[in-house]
């Protein structure tokens, strides 16, 4: 039985409300928690790792990609190309090395 905080109506266990008052009742039980095994909460980690380790691999792709065409709008403007013969294949090995 639940006892209504409010009035003092005494109401069924599986009551929301007070029969008298309408008042919202509150149980005195403590919810009953789930517990997630050692192993389901490594999984969950491991998951969350591999989640965030492809959108940083990502995020670095887009980092040499802004790099490479940054370079090549700087050595064109200054109508310097021979770095860039050199340089565009060394991102793409340094990319091709991280297996990005």
């Amino acid at each position: 039985m639940i006892t209504c905080t409010k009035c003092g109506k005494k109401n069924n266990n599986a009551a929301k409300v007070c029969s008298k008052c309408g008042h919202k009742l509150q149980s005195g039980h403590k919810r009953l928690e789930t517990n997630i095994s050692q192993q389901e909460q490594g999984d969950m980690f491991r998951l969350k790792m591999e989640r965030d380790r492809r959108f940083s691999k990502h995020g670095e792709a887009w980092v040499y990609a802004l790099f490479l065409l940054g370079a090549v709008i700087f050595f064109t403007y200054n109508q310097i190309y021979w770095p860039l013969y050199g340089l565009t294949p060394a991102i793409a090995l340094l990319a091709w090395f991280r297996k990005i």
